[in-house]
C-alpha cells in the first residue's frame, strides 16, 4: 500500500559518471557518447555524464570536452557535469555542460578523505561555484555523500545533515541528493530522519540515491517514495569502482563502497507497480546490455541478468517450444 498518491517519478541517470570513472582500463569517447545516447534515447531528461576533475585524479573522466562536444541533446534533456572547483566549474560552462553538479560531506573527517578540504572550504567553493554558473544562467545541484550515516556517527549527524541541506539550497543549489554510499540506510531510517528533513525542505528540492549490498536498497527507495520523494539518482547496472561488477564488492582496504541499485531494477520495479518513470524499460534494459559490452563485465543489475523484457520473454518461450 503506497500512501502517496503521485503518478510518476524522475530519475536522473549517473552511470556514464559514476559508473565508468573508475574503471581501470580507458573507455574510448565513442562508446561514451553511444552509451549516454542510448539513455537519452531510453527516456531520461538529464544525465550526470561528465565530471571536471583533474585528469591526474580520475584519468577515466579526461575526455569530458570531447564528449560534451560530440552529444545531441534533444529538446529539453540536459547533462551534468560534476566540478570539484572552481576551474572544474569554468571549463564545464566553456564546453557547454548544461548543469553544474557540486558534492560535499558532513564531516571534515569524510570531506578530507575524498576531497582533500573542511566543509567550510568546501563551502567556500561552492558559493564560488554558484557565483560563476548565475552569471551563466546554469543551474547548480548539489550531492551530500554519506548522507544517511557512517559508522561511528553520533547524535548530531541527522541534525548536521538537515542544516548542510537546507544552507545548499539557501546558497542557490536548485536541489540537494543524498547519497548512501555506507548503506546505513533503511526504511525505519528513512520513515523518521527524511520524513522530518521534509518538515524542513520542499520536496521537490530533495533527491536521494541508495547503494545495496546489504539488499535493503529498493525498499529503501520505495520507503522514500512513500514518505514523498519523487526525485532518485541511479547507476545503471549498478556499476562503479565499489563492485566488480559480479555483485561482490572489491577487496580493497581503501574501498568501503558498494554497488548501487541498478536504474533497470528501480525503473522496472515502479513501472510494474504504475509508477510512472518516462522510462523505455526494454530500452534502458539494452543500455545495460551496452555497458556489459563496454566494461566486458557482467552488471549487478536482476532485470537484465533474467531477461525481463518482452521480447526476451516471446523469444525464450519460442526457443523452448522448439
Amino acid at each position: 500500500m503506497f500512501i502517496h498518491s503521485k503518478d510518476h517519478i524522475e530519475i536522473i541517470e549517473i552511470g556514464p559518471r559514476e559508473g565508468l570513472q573508475d574503471h581501470p582500463t580507458y573507455i574510448d569517447v565513442e562508446s561514451k557518447v553511444s552509451l549516454i545516447t542510448a539513455l537519452f534515447e531510453s527516456g531520461f531528461k538529464k544525465i550526470e555524464a561528465v565530471s571536471f576533475v583533474h585528469p591526474k585524479t580520475m584519468p577515466q573522466m579526461r575526455d569530458g570536452p570531447e564528449i560534451l562536444g560530440k552529444i545531441e541533446r534533444p529538446a529539453g534533456k540536459a547533462i551534468q557535469a560534476l566540478v570539484p572547483n572552481e576551474t572544474g566549474c569554468r571549463n564545464a560552462i566553456a564546453c557547454k555542460a548544461d548543469e553544474i553538479v557540486v558534492w560535499t560531506y558532513p564531516t571534515d573527517e569524510l570531506n578530507y578523505l575524498t576531497l582533500n578540504r573542511s566543509i567550510s572550504m568546501t563551502f567556500k567553493e561552492i558559493s564560488a561555484i554558484l557565483e560563476i554558473a548565475r552569471d551563466s544562467g546554469i543551474p547548480v545541484s548539489a550531492w551530500i555523500g554519506c548522507g544517511f550515516g557512517y559508522p561511528g556517527m553520533n547524535e548530531q549527524f541527522w541534525r548536521d545533515v538537515t542544516d548542510m541541506t537546507k544552507h545548499l539550497i539557501h546558497m542557490g543549489c536548485t536541489e540537494v541528493c543524498l547519497s548512501d554510499e555506507f548503506c546505513m540506510a533503511n526504511p525505519r531510517i528513512i520513515y523518521a530522519h527524511l520524513k522530518e528533513l521534509l518538515n524542513e525542505v520542499d520536496k521537490s528540492q530533495l533527491l536521494v540515491h541508495f547503494h545495496d549490498n546489504r539488499g535493503l536498497g529498493l525498499a529503501n527507495i520505495i520507503a522514500s517514495y512513500n514518505v514523498g520523494i519523487y526525485k532518485f539518482k541511479a547507476c545503471l547496472g549498478g556499476a562503479g569502482r565499489h563492485t566488480d561488477l559480479s555483485g561482490v564488492a572489491e577487496k580493497k582496504a581503501n574501498d568501503n563502497m558498494f554497488p548501487s541499485v541498478p536504474t533497470e531494477d528501480m525503473a522496472y520495479a515502479f513501472e510494474e507497480i504504475g509508477i510512472h518513470t518516462g522510462i523505455d524499460v526494454n530500452k534502458l534494459i539494452a543500455s545495460g546490455r551496452l555497458l556489459e559490452g563496454i566494461l566486458e563485465k557482467k552488471l549487478y543489475s536482476k532485470v537484465v541478468a533474467n531477461n525481463i523484457s518482452k521480447e526476451d520473454f516471446i523469444r525464450n518461450s519460442s526457443e523452448k517450444n522448439t
